[in-house]
Parts: C-alpha cells; structure tokens; sequence
C-alpha cells in the first residue's frame, strides 16, 4: 500500500504544478507579455448524500485555484464529511471552466483517504458553482456536484469565494 500511496503523491505533485506557476504582467516599451493569472481560494459548506445508504452528512470544502485567463484553471481541492465516529477526507485535482460569467464548473480525480473502516478509493469529483459577485474579487452562491467512485455522492451546499 506504500508504493500505491508514494505512486499518487508523485502524481498529485506532477500534475497540480501548474496551478502554481505564474505569469508575468506588463508592457514593457511596446512588448506584449502575457495577462498574470489570479488565484482563487473557496470556502464551501456542503451536504453530502449517498442514494446507496439513504443517509448523509455535513461537510466542508476548501479549494485552491490557480485561473490562466477568465476561462480556464486548476487547482486542489480538499473536503472533509463529518460522520458520527470520524472524519472522511478527500483531495481531488481540479481542473475549471468558466462557461458562464456567473458559473464555474470543476472536474478532476478524486482520492478518499483511509478510514479505520475503508482503504484508499478513487473517484471522479464534479461540481458547478453558482457565482453571485457583488465586487470583482469576491463572490458566494449555491453548489451541487458529487463524487462517482464505488458508489455514487451528491454534494449540495453555499460558497464564499475571494480572488487574488
């Protein structure tokens, strides 16, 4: 299980990378350099509801951002499920899209950690974020979205957004 676990580290690190490059901003004497990108961190409320079980539970959301231009992204994002006797942890890479001025969607592989119960599982991790901006850098809205891994998860909830 440790080389399965290293394995997914490497390949967490390789690919989330990106999200923290940065690109310069500035005209310099009639040269054009390319637009900076801007961070984003999000802070989610959420309930989580499996169908299977007919039973959910409260969590929490943080992601981490990194927007290329006002339509694409990358970013982390790690979400916790409070159960009764523990919490349940997931950390998914994501990569975002902005269809919509007023909506973000998000996508990425998703990895639930170990439990005293469960081992490691891998899943695919959506979301549609609903953005309501009253400033340029600040936004909240409503969530919903899920994890498809070896059962299926819908996540509702509201977020608050800030941009950097």
């Amino acid at each position: 299980m440790n080389f399965l676990k290293t394995l997914f580290l490497a390949g967490f690190v390789s690919l989330a990378a990106p999200s923290f490059s940065q690109h310069e901003s500035a005209e310099v004497e009639g040269e054009h350099k390319k637009d900076k990108g801007i961070y984003e961190i999000i802070g989610s409320g959420i309930y989580s509801y499996s169908p299977a079980h007919k039973t959910g539970v409260a969590g929490a959301e943080i992601h981490f951002t990194y927007w290329f231009d006002h339509t694409w992204g990358t970013g982390l994002s790690y979400t916790a499920k409070f159960e009764e006797d523990e919490v349940l942890n997931e950390i998914a890479i994501l990569g975002s899209w902005n269809p919509l001025k007023w909506m973000t969607v998000n996508v990425g592989p998703n990895l639930v950690l170990p439990t005293k119960h469960d081992g490691y599982s891998f899943g695919a991790y959506f979301e549609t974020e609903f953005n309501i901006r009253p400033t340029q850098w600040f936004h909240f809205g409503p969530v919903i979205g899920g994890v498809y891994g070896h059962e299926f998860e819908l996540n509702l909830g509201m977020h608050i957004g800030f941009e950097f």
